[in-house]
């Protein structure tokens, strides 16, 4: 007599699947950092400078924003310092030192940090700017609201101004029943709700290491 087939192993069998329709798609190509060529690319050193926020400071109606960004800034700032922890060749500034190394320095931000990049005598500068920062609401199996985290990046030589690499990184968790390309990166994630300061850390990984001259050794 036939034993009636338990719901486990439907699920089991959903799960290969959604893995077989997964691997039979091409995945969506990432935002592709843009690496320039030329004897500037060799570089001797990078300063980073602390991570921005894109603010409108006429909607004072969104403030919630505001500290969401403000948040995410101080977050991306301590993960990219954590991305370079033992590169000799790359320094992240903090903002204090940003503000004495700017001080009665009237001009633009790319400005600025040209100026900045001349005092420390360095070959580039790297500008990040955070755009959006939504924390995960629930836990880890469990979640009312995914994390979502949008960032984009520039590094510039010093001394002509030039763009070296730029990128960008926009992602806001799906399940895996929301986009069925995404099974690698659910299993990848061992199939939990992962935090904002998670999914930064991925994108810096990911977008960095695409610029030869962001790689780590």
């Amino acid at each position: 007599m036939k034993r009636p087939v338990s719901l486990s192993l439907l699920v089991l069998a959903g799960l290969l699947l959604l893995a077989g329709c997964a691997a039979s798609k091409p995945a969506a190509p990432a935002a592709p950092a843009a690496p320039a060529t030329g004897p500037e690319t060799a570089l001797n050193s990078i300063i980073v400078l602390p991570v921005d926020t894109l603010i409108n400071s006429d909607d004072q109606a969104n403030l919630a924003k505001a500290r969401q960004l403000t948040t995410g800034a101080e977050v991306l700032t301590r993960l990219i310092q954590d991305y370079f922890s033992g590169v000799d060749t790359v320094k992240v500034i903090s903002p204090e030192q940003r503000k004495v190394l700017t001080e009665g320095y009237i001009a633009d931000r790319t400005a600025q940090a040209r100026a900045i990049g001349r005092r420390l005598n360095t070959d580039a500068v790297l500008l990040v700017t955070i755009n959006r920062y939504i924390e995960r609401h629930g836990g880890d199996y469990s979640a009312d609201q995914p994390a979502s985290v949008a960032f984009d990046f520039k590094l510039m030589a010093v001394k002509s101004g030039r763009t070296l690499c730029s990128g960008f990184f926009d992602e806001t968790q799906k399940s895996l029943f929301e986009n069925l390309l995404s099974f690698r990166g659910a299993m990848k994630r061992k199939f939990q709700w992962i935090t904002a300061a998670d999914l930064a850390r991925e994108g810096i990984e990911s977008r960095f290491g695409q610029c030869p001259q962001l790689r780590r050794p």
